[in-house]
């Protein structure tokens, strides 16, 4: 009876094993990879003559490759006027003769002109169809998109899904950015608690050659599903580091040793910032506090030795101090920035607000996305210099 058991365990799962290996194998799937074009990034702008221009990245393999596993690959763009992303999918299915799959798209890049307009429509139906990943990521462009797509491509790669890749992970070491997935963007914006950020991307503005590629670099700020402006790169920071989302960065500060003009430091936050909330006559009163870690990385030639070493005590002190006040004036400036001139809570505070309504009806009566703008901070900032050793 045991063997009899053990046998049709074996066979169940040969069975099994042959069923999948079928299913991925058969040649009249509707899912071959002949009869699939793959999106590497999603392109969305107004149009000439309708609602709504669409674009496509793809990637097919480059003529010199002979199949081998480097294989290089080049970057095809393809654009179509149309009423609505479905139509226009449909139309570039006939046009390329392959049906478009969304699964693997690393990117969707939205206009600048479109986005003020609003974007609910567009996040609705992508969500809505399960040939779209979720997890694409949402960039807003200062350039149409599809100069964008066309611009994109990564100086040090063979393929064109790395540029996305690499580019958007490099917001882990910088903070220049964050990355939004199109679900957590979604999410923000049909969210009472918050409001949604997205990559900020244009062509390239920095002194390196050659100028003919995308950075992307800031913060795109909506209110609700509509652009209402944008974060420079140290705003981006301080956003990270006020929404708990830094993980390192390299910042300047006045240098009070007076050696020069400036002292460079890698910072990290030391512990999650602590933000509160209270309400003052039903007026929101946020208390930030802000912890960081501070390696200093710049040097000069009196910098290393003696009394004037930057690791003396009483230059540590001067260094901390220093970053104290700098950190804190940035961070007040950046958070009345967000409340008075854009009125956009994108930190997330109203999470900290909601304790004070006993009901859901309480809460939406209030609407602490618009009294977000009556709103006034109180910020503190303690930096701790720490050696190279100890740092990590």
């Amino acid at each position: 009876m045991r063997i009899w058991i053990n046998i049709k365990k074996v066979l169940i799962i040969f069975l099994s094993l042959f069923i999948v290996f079928f299913s991925l194998s058969a040649p009249y799937s509707t899912r071959n990879i002949d009869k699939l074009a793959y999106v590497l990034a999603l392109g969305l702008d107004i149009g000439n003559s309708n609602t709504l221009k669409l674009s496509v990245q793809l990637a097919k393999p480059s003529n010199g490759s002979n199949g081998s596993s480097g294989t290089a690959y080049e970057k095809i763009v393809n654009s179509v006027e149309c009423a609505s992303i479905e139509t226009g999918i449909s139309l570039l299915n006939s046009y390329i003769s392959r049906r478009l799959d969304l699964s693997h798209c690393k990117a969707i890049v939205i206009s600048e002109k479109l986005a003020q307009k609003g974007v609910s429509e567009y996040m609705y139906t992508l969500l809505s169809s399960p040939r779209t990943s979720p997890h694409a990521n949402i960039i807003i462009s200062k350039i149409p998109s599809e100069d964008f797509l066309n611009i994109a491509s990564p100086e040090l790669e063979d393929l064109p899904s790395r540029f996305y890749e690499i580019t958007l992970a490099s917001n882990e070491y910088t903070s220049y950015t964050q990355n939004v997935t199109l679900i957590n963007f979604f999410s923000d914006c049909v969210d009472s608690f918050k409001n949604p950020v997205a990559t900020l991307g244009s062509s390239s503005s920095l002194p390196i050659s050659p100028a003919d590629n995308i950075e992307n670099i800031g913060l795109a700020v909506f209110k609700n599903d509509i652009l209402v402006g944008e974060l420079n790169a140290e705003e981006s920071i301080l956003h990270m580091m006020v929404s708990n989302k830094l993980k390192s960065c390299t910042i300047s500060i006045p240098n009070p040793i007076g050696d020069s003009e400036s002292i460079n430091l890698s910072i990290k936050l030391a512990h999650n910032t602590k933000n509160s909330v209270s309400l003052v006559n039903g007026t929101p009163f946020i208390s930030s506090v802000v912890k960081i870690n501070a390696k200093i990385e710049s040097a000069t030639q009196k910098s290393s030795y003696g009394n004037s070493s930057y690791y003396s005590k009483e230059n540590i002190q001067l260094i901390e101090e220093s970053c104290n006040q700098y950190l804190k004036k940035a961070l007040n400036d950046y958070l009345y920035k967000t409340a008075k001139e854009y009125n956009c809570d994108i930190d997330g505070f109203g999470k900290y607000a909601v304790k004070y309504f006993p009901t859901i009806k309480d809460w939406q009566d209030y609407n602490w996305l618009d009294n977000f703008q009556n709103s006034t901070f109180n910020v503190s900032v303690e930096t701790t210099i720490k050696s190279g050793n100890t740092f990590l």
